[in-house]
């Protein structure tokens, strides 16, 4: 890794762009190659003033005016650049395509709108527990560069990949999992073909030898792919539901599936159906993805604030027998809710909280189709505290509250994991 980095910067003006969690990462790994005629930084936010005296550091709004001063720029994931890549001058690059440049081949990467973070700790989980020499990062976990020093030849490398990852991706790893593509990020991307795009980039530059296991729901188009295509599906599990695993935490026909594709790939790594169930029973759920918080006053509270998409909310109704309360809501991006608002309609749920921009768009749609008698049980309530306070009061013991927004959490909360910190305060669990 750090001979393909010294190659890259040596005797070249570098810049960091974006110095969060993976920008100081890339400004670790390229100090300690070295090499480079400079290395500067760039953010929108400000920089710790220790830097500023060896590194010239741009902050502020036209932080990215200053892209083809450089040769060589490190863009962390989720700026957006003003033009198109192709017309800078500069070349443009990023952790998880030089990391994928020189270990794609150990590498089993996952993407998707959704799941990608619980399955990607799965497959880590079941690996691990299985006595694989296994390592992890990327999205959720490390950010990649920091673990390359554990390498060794026969690691196997779980990385997580998002949209903004795969932007702008010239490798892909050798065995790449393509859970689902919805509607997110229209915000960033402007349209869901060009979210989808960036996605794909996870199988586009895969080799004959390399196998992508897809979702037969979104299969690459003829001449797309060239790797073998691993068709998952929840029938190809050694069980019909969790509840055949005595002490497994995951919940819902989605984590099903996800949990397929995990068997999968662990069934070209040896792991007997034994080892796999269980390693499965010991695996906890992630939090703020249908994270059972627990039981007050009689009533079951689930933290999903994971879920910024219709498909996750329904998902998450359908995944609890009991649920009765529903809070939906955030920043409004653009997103056809129609989906959400016609499911809706075909449950008998006791409460539906509307919230924020997201939640005054879903309650203009029921009042738009839905009978008098529904929208009895539909309550827009702006903050997600009196939400929190309005259920506490109002829901019924034996039944299930559930936060899964279907939206960000952006403008509000710093993120969804704030939004659901907060929501386990609110309720006091």
């Amino acid at each position: 890794m750090k001979e393909t980095i010294r190659n890259l910067v040596n005797n070249k003006k570098v810049l960091i762009l974006g110095f969060g969690r993976e920008g100081q990462s890339s400004f670790r790994m390229i100090s300690s190659v070295g090499g480079y005629e400079c290395l500067d930084i760039a953010d929108a936010n400000a920089v710790s003033s220790d830097l500023t005296a060896m590194h010239n550091v741009i902050t502020g709004a036209a932080y990215l005016d200053c892209l083809d001063d450089y040769d060589v720029v490190f863009k962390s994931p989720g700026i957006v650049l003003p033009k198109d890549i192709k017309e800078y001058k500069c070349h443009i690059t990023c952790q998880a395509d030089l990391f994928l440049q020189v270990y794609g081949a150990q590498t089993i990467g996952i993407t998707g709108t959704k799941g990608k973070s619980t399955t990607s700790s799965l497959l880590y989980h079941i690996l691990k527990t299985c006595g694989k020499d296994v390592l992890f990062g990327g999205n959720i976990g490390l950010p990649i560069f920091d673990i390359t020093d554990q390498i060794h030849p026969r690691t196997i490398i779980v990385f997580e990949l998002s949209c903004h990852q795969l932007e702008y991706a010239h490798y892909s790893p050798s065995k790449a999992i393509l859970l689902n593509l919805y509607e997110d990020h229209l915000d960033h991307y402007g349209s869901v073909e060009k979210y989808w795009y960036a996605k794909q980039n996870i199988y586009r530059n895969q080799g004959y030898c390399d196998f992508l296991f897809c979702n037969p729901d979104f299969l690459p188009k003829q001449g797309e792919c060239k790797a073998a295509i691993i068709k998952v599906k929840s029938g190809d599990l050694p069980f019909a539901s969790f509840e055949e695993i005595p002490g497994v935490t995951l919940r819902g026909t989605h984590n099903l599936f996800n949990t397929a594709f995990v068997y999968d790939v662990c069934r070209r790594y040896d792991i007997s159906d034994k080892e796999f169930m269980e390693a499965l029973a010991s695996f906890k759920t992630l939090a703020h993805r249908l994270e059972f918080i627990g039981t007050k006053d009689g009533i079951d509270y689930y933290d999903d604030s994971i879920s910024t998409t219709v498909e996750s909310a329904i998902s998450a109704i359908k995944a609890i027998p009991n649920a009765g309360t529903i809070l939906l809501g955030g920043m409004d991006r653009g997103i056809d809710y129609d989906p959400l608002v016609e499911f809706l309609q075909t449950r008998t749920l006791e409460h539906i909280i509307l919230m924020y921009d997201s939640g005054k768009v879903l309650l203009e749609k029921l009042q738009a189709v839905a009978t008098p008698e529904f929208m009895e049980h539909v309550h827009y309530i702006e903050e997600l505290a009196d939400a929190c306070e309005y259920v506490k009061e109002n829901a019924s013991k034996g039944t299930a509250v559930i936060l899964s927004p279907a939206a960000a959490s952006y403008g509000v909360f710093k993120n969804f994991e704030q939004r659901g910190d907060f929501f386990k305060e609110q309720i006091g669990l």
